[in-house]
């Protein structure tokens, strides 16, 4: 019965050893999942940081196209302001100015700047910023009677509010009304 024992050792290291060589293939395939998924992860972090330096750089030199534009503009407003200097024709300085305020609207224009046109307008605090009230007999309540400071859309975008005065009811008709 010596042999018994012997057997029952050697089926125990059998099935040991099996379940070794079903464990090895599910151990090396996980190693191998978490060796991919750091790869990986560290893909995606190099990704990230190049995608973050790439807008940077687009976001530094995005404007680049108009500032060269605008270099003429500045140009041009160096000569006026030379010749101003030099001249007592003040008629031919006011059209020179005129001539490079055109040329900076028109490369503003073409970026997609454009004014927002509101007055004897119904005010859209969309659109304006009342920065006052006044009694306007000449217009209904809630109009746009006065442009303090334009506003502009950049393509279909406010960017800047148009401040503006804006015609109420004047006293005498409130206290009529209210009667």
């Amino acid at each position: 019965m010596e042999k018994g024992p012997e057997n029952s050792d050697d089926l125990s290291s059998e099935t040991a050893d099996s379940a070794k060589a079903e464990e090895s293939p599910q151990e090396d395939e996980v190693a191998q999942l978490q060796e991919k998924l750091l790869r990986l992860s560290a893909e995606f972090d190099n990704f990230r940081k190049r995608n973050i330096r790439e807008r940077e750089e687009f976001r530094k030199f995005a404007v680049e196209q108009m500032i060269t534009e605008l270099l003429e503009v500045y140009d041009n407003f160096e000569r006026a302001i030379e010749s101003a200097k030099q001249t007592d024709d003040v008629e031919s300085v006011v059209k020179g100015v005129e001539m490079v305020f055109k040329q900076f609207t028109a490369i503003l224009e073409k970026e997609g700047l454009q004014r927002i046109e509101c007055q004897g307008e119904e005010f859209d605090p969309n659109l304006h910023e009342a920065i006052m009230h006044v009694e306007h007999p000449g217009h209904e309540e809630g109009t746009i009677v006065d442009v303090c400071k334009p506003g502009y859309y950049l393509h279909t975008k406010v960017i800047r509010p148009a401040m503006v005065a804006v015609s109420k009811k004047p006293v005498d008709e409130e206290k009529n009304s209210s009667k």
